[in-house]
């Protein structure tokens, strides 16, 4: 990010490759896709931000909607002169993908749902919905400890200490205002869009982890069916960090489905 008062920081891995957009998931940051920014980083144009109320950008407005985030992208795309993209979107991003690909399809060459949310049911609704009135009460750090508890597994955490404790350090340290606005509309928003899906025409992967219990494998193939042509995977013993505990897997899928993207005839050239 540079000197000047553009709202949105972000890190830009140049070149003429095809660019590749990561959005990550609320609570968290761009520096979440470091091991994703390292192995895309040779045939791709590799773009992170943090989202509106995380990390280095600003906050967003206290009725902001889905549609705000898919601006924040967009805007973020007009500042680097990218007119096409691919998107890569995980948890919370994804929904923002989703919003982006609805609210600008002419400015999406593909797009990667990575453990996103779709159609919960109202019993798990309710209970996203009383973790964001924790947060409105006591702080970021209200349930830290229980999400990283269902996004790890034991052996990472054990593995990992420092990690996790920056982690949980990081989620504490998030604005009120902007994690709390971006956790509800995480915890209300999975069916956003929901009838106009089927509009979506670029080539799309829908992903999550085996063992991913806000985000299921269920979601996952629901979702991917809502897409015209979406592949659905489920990568085996995943939870719901799996960019970060399990990178190469991650890494294959994304390489092997960006691939895919860049070398098909309804977008080759057109993402760069």
């Amino acid at each position: 990010m540079g000197a000047d008062t553009f709202p949105t920081a972000y890190e830009d891995m140049g070149g003429d490759n095809p660019p590749v957009i990561l959005i990550h998931g609320v609570g968290l940051s761009q520096t979440m896709w470091a091991a994703q920014k390292d192995a895309l980083k040779h045939a791709y144009r590799v773009i992170t931000l943090d989202m509106l109320g995380h990390g280095g950008s600003t906050a967003p407005a206290a009725d902001a909607g889905l549609d705000d985030y898919a601006d924040q992208v967009a805007g973020l795309m007009d500042r680097l002169a990218i007119d096409r993209a691919i998107l890569v979107g995980f948890s919370m991003g994804a929904l923002v993908a989703r919003a982006f690909a609805l609210r600008f399809p002419d400015r999406l060459s593909g797009l990667i749902l990575l453990n996103g949310v779709f159609n919960r049911s109202e019993e798990v609704r309710a209970t996203i919905l009383g973790r964001v009135d924790e947060v409105r009460q006591a702080g970021p750090a209200a349930n830290s400890d229980a999400a990283i508890e269902r996004w790890f597994t034991p052996e990472f955490r054990a593995a990992e200490p420092g990690y996790i404790a920056d982690l949980r350090a990081h989620m504490a340290g998030n604005d009120h205002h902007g994690y709390l606005t971006s956790y509800g509309l995480f915890a209300s928003q999975d069916n956003f869009g929901a009838d106009r899906l089927g509009e979506i025409a670029v080539p799309t992967l829908v992903a999550t982890g085996e063992f991913d219990v806000g985000s299921t494998p269920e979601m996952t193939r629901e979702l991917a069916a809502r897409i015209p042509g979406a592949t659905a995977h489920v990568i085996a013993d995943a939870r719901h960090m799996m960019p970060v505990e399990m990178p190469e897997e991650t890494n294959a899928l994304l390489l092997g489905y960006l691939d895919t993207i860049t070398q098909s005839p309804i977008t080759a050239g057109e993402a760069s």
